[in-house]
């Protein structure tokens, strides 16, 4: 039993859900509208329709009246119901609305041969035409009391001489203004001065009256009843046979546009819906050449045969894509191992091996390069030239990735080459150009500082091709800029020349060289980290050892630029002069 009813329940959601049941309720919904909309609608024009056909019978049924009937006898009566009714006080005049009220044995005086007369004729008038009753009255304008004085009905049950009931406003008004009964007639304007009403123990009944003449100013007027109550059956027959009609109309439009509506939208989208999943599924599966749009056959006419269309060629340039992803997926990955053996391959061409020189108490160094991408341009190399003589070298080649890592190993080996040869760092400068602008069509530069310290004095000669200033701190005192003389960059012009300057380095000095990489460093704002903050990291870790002084600098630029990327290679190379090493 309970698997039974959760399978039922499945059912009544996967029906709930689907487009086939959601697309039943919504037509079920507008089906249901438009059947009370139709329904209301025709229930109003056909009750109006026998309504005013009602109210122009008994209308013209009361002038019928009127007119065969016997006015003067007419006026006497009421002109003797009036002297009784306006001789009563007030509250003796209320109770007469009641039809038993013993005060109406005062209007037995009016009961002559007159009053026989005049019943008789709407007697007759009544059984003639069909009516439900024809009697005359008298309208009290003060206070729209309608006071009966003859009667067609010979038991004085409906409305015996001297008793009233209170018409409305409206009633009054169309009685008083005496409306055109051939406007009504001929062009359907205007209200027809007949009101339909539903009352106890008469049910239905349509009630006319016109004016007679007046007496002392107070109109008499003849009325006539029509029985509506066969009328209002008719009524609830034709709308219960109107609903029944709409009901299976509706049944069979809801049917036959479900059936379509599956035909035409909802089995073709179940169709692309089950192709997509054979789809997703075969690519899962890595079974990508199986074909499942393309074996829809979808002819609809409309949007959703496009669909299908569109669908195939998808599947068809998917295809294609995939197979051209699969073989860049590839190159990338081989580019991608390439590229990690030209990092380390690069990283190997540097001197990466700290303490670089154990055996020499006379200084320390320490360097590191960083590149933006797999490969830098930016370099950095120190070697001893002999035992009093060491070379540094720090430069910046323009571009980023291979080929300013190919233009930065060509321009490092240069230099070195060149600094071998005992030259000084201008001459260095002005070789290694030369060599570089005799064939260097890609247009290529590069910026460097090279230092070479007589290490026996703590005397540093060097020279700057464009490259940034280096920072120097003597003992007891801190870092700043040193402000040397720059020289174009290598690679620029040929013919160019450098030169040199010196600087004492006193025993605990420190000298710090860098690439554009670390002031150019960019937050998220793309603020730049800029030359006052570097000096503050150098200044706050001054005391430290060249490892620990690049460390910090390191530290501080990530922790300023947080997650923005890196843009440009970041290489740093710090020099600790401790002085001659006394025997």
């Amino acid at each position: 039993m309970r698997e039974e009813s959760s399978f039922a329940n499945s059912l009544k959601q996967k029906i709930r859900g689907s487009l086939t049941g959601k697309t039943f309720r919504a037509l079920f919904l507008i089906l249901a509208v438009l059947g009370v909309a139709a329904v209301s609608f025709g229930h109003y024009l056909y009750y109006s329709s026998v309504r005013r056909d009602y109210r122009n019978r008994t209308w013209q049924m009361s002038r019928t009246a009127n007119q065969f009937m016997d006015k003067e006898a007419a006026m006497d009566e009421a002109a003797m119901v009036m002297q009784i009714y306006y001789g009563m006080t007030e509250e003796e005049r209320d109770q007469l609305q009641d039809k038993h009220s013993p005060l109406l044995s005062k209007f037995d005086a009016v009961r002559d041969e007159k009053f026989e007369h005049l019943r008789f004729l709407l007697l007759s008038i009544q059984e003639n035409n069909g009516g439900m009753a024809a009697f005359t009255a008298f309208l009290d304008p003060e206070t729209n009391r309608r006071v009966f004085v003859t009667d067609s009905d010979p038991n004085d049950s409906f409305c015996p001489p001297g008793s009233w009931d209170e018409l409305e406003q409206s009633s009054v008004d169309d009685l008083m203004n005496g409306r055109s009964y051939f406007l009504d007639e001929l062009f359907g304007i205007g209200k027809i001065p007949a009101t339909t009403i539903d009352m106890e123990p008469y049910g239905y009944r349509c009630m006319a009256g016109t004016m007679i003449g007046a007496v002392e100013g107070i109109p008499v007027f003849v009325f006539y009843d029509t029985d509506m109550n066969s009328a209002m059956a008719t009524v609830r027959r034709f709308l219960w046979i109107y609903i029944g009609m709409l009901g299976v109309i509706a049944a069979w439009v809801l049917l036959e546009a479900n059936r379509r509506i599956n035909r035409e939208m909802v089995k073709p989208i179940n169709q692309l819906a089950e192709a997509a999943e054979a789809y997703t599924r075969d690519r899962s599966d890595e079974q990508r050449n199986a074909r499942h749009f393309a074996g829809l056959d979808i002819r609809t006419g409309d949007e959703i045969e496009r669909l299908g269309e569109t669908m195939k060629y998808m599947e068809e340039d998917l295809g294609v894509y995939m197979r051209n992803l699969t073989r860049v997926t590839a190159e990338r990955e081989r580019i991608s191992t390439e590229l990690s053996l030209a990092n380390r391959i690069q990283a190997d061409m540097l001197p990466n091996i700290f303490p670089a020189f154990p055996e020499r108490e006379e200084f320390d160094i320490y360097a590191v390069m960083d590149p933006a991408k797999e490969v830098g341009g930016d370099f950095y190399d120190f070697f001893l030239i002999d035992d009093d003589h060491l070379c540094m070298v720090i430069a910046d080649v323009s571009g980023k990735g291979v080929p300013a890592a190919l233009f930065m190993m060509i321009s490092k080996i240069l230099v070195q080459n060149v600094a071998m040869a005992g030259m000084t760092p201008a001459k260095v400068l002005e070789t290694v150009n030369h060599q570089i602008c005799s064939n260097n069509r890609e247009e290529m530069f590069v910026t460097v500082w090279i230092g070479i310290l007589e290490i026996s004095t703590g005397k540093l000669t060097a020279a700057n091709a464009g490259h940034e200033y280096p920072a120097l701190m003597q003992p007891g005192g801190t870092f700043s800029l040193y402000r040397d003389p720059h020289g174009f960059v290598i690679g620029g012009m040929d013919g160019m020349t450098y030169r040199d300057y010196e600087l004492q380095l006193e025993s605990g000095a420190k000298l710090f060289v860098f690439t554009d990489g670390i002031p150019e460093a960019a937050d998220a704002e793309n603020v730049l980290f800029g030359n006052e903050r570097m000096l503050e990291s150098l200044n706050r870790n001054r005391d430290g050892s060249p490892e620990d002084i690049l460390n910090g600098m390191h530290s501080d630029v990530d922790d300023f630029v947080n997650d923005a990327e890196q843009f440009d290679d970041i290489t740093m190379l710090c020099l600790e002069y401790r002085g001659p090493v006394s025997s």
